[in-house]
């Protein structure tokens, strides 16, 4: 009985001593995080995090998934101490937060398609119209190019979320999208459309945890977390299991 309340006192314990950390996250961008058939959060991005905790019993997240446009709006205000949404470093995110000390994922920024398209990159689509997320990192890549090729007239769409996107593919209001193909594709399959990539990459770069100005110790635990994740092989395990691909270096 004495060693039974023991072990009770010691769970209580690791329990309060584990650090919750409120993290905003998506709520459709599969297969990198959304909410499952079962209504849990999901995804490769929140695999990583779980790992994490198994690597360090101090971290404990509680997720909150969201759409893209309220994240950031949500870390300024306090409400998360990070996110994880396939998110890449700029200038301007890099003086209002936090990164990890090293990535966890490498996305890549193509023109993908409807399947049977003829569009095989860019040139063929002069004057029509391409899809974009709002302020994402695929958005600022496709406005770099496009504004070094204004003969193209090719003109950007902004969208909160993917499934609009792919709506708007498939009823041409749209010709073409800028996203990374994983996670594109997956969600269009999802929705019944089959989507491809054309094989045109604007970008490779690499995703990171963001964290608020005033979480450098939660950024300090995580990154030493995930360092331990890289080394061991464990990151590469999930990358395989969701692309058959390693996409974590």
């Amino acid at each position: 009985m004495r060693k039974l309340c023991l072990w009770i006192v010691m769970g209580f314990a690791l329990v309060f001593a584990a650090q919750e950390i409120r993290v905003g996250t998506s709520n459709t961008y599969r297969p990198f995080a959304y909410i499952d058939e079962g209504g849990k959060p999901s995804g490769y991005d929140i695999d990583v995090l779980r790992a994490l905790q198994e690597i360090d019993a101090n971290l404990y997240f509680v997720f909150d998934p969201q759409a893209w446009s309220a994240l950031f709006l949500g870390l300024d205000s306090g409400k998360y101490d990070m996110l994880a949404y396939q998110i890449n470093k700029t200038k301007e995110r890099e003086q209002k937060y936090l990164f990890a000390t090293l990535p966890y994922f490498y996305g890549t920024s193509e023109l993908v398609v409807l399947e049977g398209s003829n569009v095989r990159g860019f040139e063929d689509l002069k004057g029509k119209k391409i899809g974009v997320g709002i302020g994402d990192s695929h958005a600022g890549f496709a406005e770099e190019y496009l504004k070094a090729h204004p003969e193209l007239g090719i003109q950007l769409l902004y969208y909160k979320n993917s499934p609009p996107q792919i709506a708007d593919i498939k009823n041409g209001r749209i010709d073409a999208i800028v996203d990374d193909p994983i996670a594109i594709v997956q969600t269009a399959d999802s929705l019944g459309v089959s989507l491809k990539s054309t094989g045109v990459v604007l970008a490779k770069t690499p995703v990171y945890f963001v964290f608020g100005k005033k979480q450098a110790h939660v950024r300090d635990m995580v990154s030493e977390a995930l360092q331990k994740a890289l080394e061991s092989g464990k990151l590469r395990e999930i990358s395989l299991r969701y692309f058959g691909v390693d996409k974590s270096q």
